[in-house]
């Protein structure tokens, strides 16, 4: 359907025509100069000069040609497959199976099979294959349901079929997500319900890394299914043997072995710990599991310090603790004015938190701090006296605006920063955190100084730094020009479920100021320890002579895995002086990587080692669990079937009366000034009118 939309009420548009086909009348009429012509031509100018008009006069409107469109949409049948290594053990033929459901779905329109998008999940969400193998080490169904959620937003989907046994060892509860997709969900129960008699190794609890000389511990959880009495736990490598025992009963609950160990050789140690088995035990895959620590010379130590308490130093303390790199400390700053603070060589690195230089305590410390050479991040105070900070050589001079007046900056990343890379993820945290408080004023920042965060006021991002690193011939250092950050740790968990985001902020920090800040100019940054479901990231940087980021180098890495076999890659650019390099995921083993780039026709190499730990979740024993499933599908209106019954699933998806196709309308609206036809409609009549005249002999 089309209509005509003008810019005035008929009656005026009417009127308007009235009047220029009236006045194209009269010229041809009781014009003089054309008493010549012959009556039927007059009235063929008079028509032509009327429409000319006509046409001009309808413009002056702005008239809009509106047009409605009746679109159909077929809604989609969303496919997700189980494919973690659960699902291979109890249903080795189900891959067919499935592709021969699918492809036995009828897709005329309106009818399930009309629109199919298959997909598998497992650690992440993919396309489906249909040779798609079973063999995740994890299951996680809440990333594909909030990756799908958004995929296929606004676009209609008829029902959801989700093939799975239950049994979800990754993410979130997805519970909680199913509703939001708006569509029934039917679920596929495959896997086996029956308890069976069964010891298993449930999770192993230690940290990833350790310090040589000291002791750590590996906590060994044991479970059980159907079997009561004692059990043997024994753990080996590393030239030990030890054994424990523990006891278990009918009920279930699992029992706890810890096995303490000391650190006396550094690099990646590797532990085996097995649990033995019963008699007519089905699996003793789960019996098994090994654990691989890495030891290192020693953890760096972090000094905290304040006047007093101090919220953000909690914050940032709680954030390094997580880190099994670092050791903390927390000293008050009066202890660390002393000849005791100069002579003390074990910090790698100093936080003052609330730094006030006007104060003479805080200035020692600070002083004693530089003479010893230590790394220094300064948090500072709002109200603090700023010509006193200025006075310190830290190449930052702050002009107050007024004594006393603060602002609320919130940061925001500086996707140009130099020396290390932060998830992008921490951008959008740090727009939904409560900002900062900061002083007010005017700031010039020494050439030293790289910002790492701009203050964002008002939702805006400015060109002045809230947080700064900065390399000088005194050392390495970290400015933040507020306070406030522990609710950026509070308020991001409240957000993300999660301290990852904030942990990373002050880690890298931390890495950063810690590191050696000597002559190397190729760094290749790569985790020591991995899981086997997780990507191998690698991140170089390569400067010139003068230490300024260098682009454009080619930087190539050699991977060899414990078999000899080599693979080859290749970082890309993302930021000057920044590489990246994502391997994927391997399996698990020890690999040794050579990184090797040529700056300025020298050869530079960097090499390391990283172990890839395998994961045993899916080989833990456990019944299928379909009342999860259940629950789920009756939640969002849908059914359960068994692995035999999908020719049901076909029919209550055929009788659902979901995939009918919808009816769209859409509103078009075209502004007719805009044609170029009517330019060239105008210019023929007014073109037609003058030829004719002048054949006519007028004008």
């Amino acid at each position: 359907m089309r209509d005509l939309v003008l810019d005035a009420p008929l009656f005026q548009v009417a009127l308007a025509l009235t009047i220029v086909v009236a006045a194209a009348a009269l010229l041809y009429r009781i014009d003089r100069g054309n008493k010549h012509l012959s009556s039927g031509l007059r009235a063929t100018l008079g028509v032509i000069r009327a429409t000319a008009l006509a046409v001009l006069v309808l413009l002056l409107f702005r008239p809009v040609l509106r047009s409605e469109q009746r679109n159909t949409t077929q809604p989609s049948l969303l496919v997700l497959q189980d494919v973690s290594q659960s699902i291979g053990e109890d249903h080795p033929e189900w891959t067919d199976s499935l592709n021969r459901w699918i492809s036995s779905l009828p897709a005329e329109e309106g009818e399930p099979g009309a629109a199919i998008q298959a997909y598998a999940f497992g650690a992440d969400l993919s396309e489906w294959n249909q040779e798609q193998a079973m063999s995740s080490p994890v299951t996680d169904l809440s990333t594909p349901l909030e990756l799908i959620q958004g995929q296929w937003a606004g676009r209609p989907i008829g029902a959801v079929v989700i093939a799975t046994d239950g049994r979800f060892n990754r993410g979130k509860n997805p519970e909680t997500m199913a509703a939001k997709l708006g569509a029934p969900i039917h679920f596929v129960l495959l896997g086996d319900t029956t308890v069976r008699q069964d010891i298993r190794i449930n999770q192993l609890l230690h940290n990833d890394v350790a310090g040589i000389g000291n002791q750590f511990p590996i906590e060994v959880e044991v479970g059980g299914n159907g079997y009561e009495g004692t059990v043997g736990v024994t753990l080996t490598g590393a030239g030990i043997r030890q054994r424990l025992e523990v006891q278990l009963d009918l009920s279930g609950a699992p029992a706890i072995a810890t096995f303490l160990l000391d650190a006396k050789t550094p690099g990646i140690q590797r532990y085996t710990v097995e649990v033995e088995g019963i008699p007519g035990e089905a699996n003793t895959e789960n019996n098994t599991r090994k654990a691989t620590i890495d030891v290192i010379e020693r953890r760096k130590r972090i000094l905290l310090t304040s006047l007093g308490p101090h919220p953000d130093r909690g914050a940032w303390s709680n954030a390094l603790a997580d880190n099994a790199n670092y050791e903390v400390l927390h000293l008050p700053i009066e202890e660390l004015v002393t000849g005791d603070f100069a002579k003390e060589e074990d910090w790698d690195a100093v936080y003052f938190f609330g730094f006030d230089p006007g104060n003479q305590a805080v200035r020692s410390a600070y002083a004693n701090a530089k003479e010893v050479g230590l790394p220094v991040g300064l948090i500072v105070d709002p109200r603090a006296d700023f010509e006193a900070l200025a006075q310190l050589g830290i190449g930052l001079n702050f002009t107050l605006t007024r004594e006393g007046l603060t602002t609320d900056p919130k940061g925001s990343l500086n996707p140009a920063f130099p020396h290390f890379t932060l998830d992008p993820a921490l951008e959008s945290m740090l727009a939904e955190v409560p900002p900062l408080v900061a002083p007010f004023g005017e700031a010039d920042w020494g050439p030293a100084h790289a910002p790492l965060l701009f203050q964002r006021i008002g939702g805006i991002t400015t060109a002045y730094p809230l947080l700064t690193v900065a390399q000088t011939s005194q050392g390495r250092s970290m400015v933040l020009l507020g306070e406030g950050s522990w609710r950026w740790r509070q308020v991001g968990y409240l957000r993300t479920d999660s301290h990852e985001r904030f942990n990373e902020l002050v880690g890298k920090l931390t890495q950063y100021l810690t590191s050696d800040p000597g002559v190397d100019r190729f760094r290749v940054d790569g985790p020591r320890l991995l899981d086997e479901d997780q990507r191998l990231n690698f991140q170089a940087r390569v400067y010139d002579a003068t230490l300024q980021p260098l682009q454009g180098a080619d930087i190539s890495l050699q991977m060899t895995d414990s078999a000899g076999a080599s693979y080859d890659y290749r970082f890309s650019s993302s930021n000057p002086g920044r590489y990246s390099l994502d391997a994927g995921r391997l399996p698990k083993g020890t690999y040794n990587w050579t990184a090797q780039t040529d700056i300025a026709e020298k050869a530079f190499r960097r090499s390391g080692t990283v172990a890839i730990r395998g994961i045993q979740l899916e080989r833990n024993g456990r019944p299928a669990q379909h009342d999860a499933l259940r629950r789920m599908a009756e939640q969002t209106g849908g059914t359960t079937f068994s692995s035999t019954a999908l020719k049901d699933l076909t029919q209550a998806l055929t009788d659902s009366g979901q995939f009918v196709p919808e009816l769209r309308l859409s509103e078009r609206l075209q502004d007719l000034i805009g044609w170029k036809t009517l330019l060239y409609i105008l210019t023929f009549l007014l073109a037609a009118e003058w030829a004719i005249r002048r054949w006519a002999g007028t004008y």
